[in-house]
């Protein structure tokens, strides 16, 4: 078994998008500085939380994803088309959480080039399954717990437009300034993503 736990706590906020433009706008706004943005938008209540513990909760966890993010996905986060901010975000939890990015991987990707479209509950059941293989906190989570889990990880999926409502994997259509935004940090990050490559190159 792993010694290293699979972090889970996207579970409480799926890819929480229009949250997490809101903190990137004002983190550019600061200058990177991510202690005045972290004050500036819980004193302000820029997420319209309800409460002052909800606003903190998912302010940590979307500043904890997006610290994974280069000063240029930041900005394109920022200044990208809807879909592109979608896919930075997905990269982002991808790269915060590894139970995403092997499910991104070995699933989604996987399915994809093997011109299998369809993904469901039950794939991504016996992908958390194969993982408790190395990770044993997986096989102490209660069936409602992993219920949760895999109903999150399909809606994060939609949510990040790779996979339609009824379930279909889809291949975005990624623009250039994307793929370099990607490359430039590394190449690797652009198998979170249900694309052919070749080469180095998006085909």
């Amino acid at each position: 078994m792993s010694k290293t736990k699979f972090a889970l706590s996207f579970t409480a906020g799926g890819l929480l998008y229009n949250e997490s433009i809101v903190v990137a706008e004002a983190l550019l706004g600061n200058d990177h500085d991510w202690n005045t943005t972290l004050i500036e938008v819980e004193q302000k209540n820029l997420l319209q939380s309800r409460t002052p513990s909800t606003a903190k909760r998912k302010l940590h966890e979307i500043s904890q994803r997006l610290k994974c993010l280069t000063a240029d996905q930041l900005a394109l986060l920022v200044n990208g088309t809807r879909l592109e901010q979608k896919l930075i975000l997905w990269l982002a939890c991808c790269l915060k959480y590894p139970l995403l990015a092997e499910l991104a991987r070995d699933v989604l990707r996987a399915k994809f080039l093997q011109l299998d479209y369809a993904i469901d509950a039950v794939d991504v059941a016996k992908f958390i399954e194969s993982q408790t293989l190395w990770h044993e906190e997986l096989e102490e989570l209660t069936p409602s717990t992993l219920t949760k889990l895999q109903t999150v990880m399909l809606r994060m999926l939609r949510e990040s437009e790779l996979v339609s409502d009824d379930g279909i994997i889809s291949s975005p259509l990624v623009s250039g300034r994307f793929i370099q935004v990607l490359q430039r940090d590394s190449s690797s990050h652009l198998l979170f993503f249900p694309l052919v490559i070749e080469n180095g190159r998006v085909t």
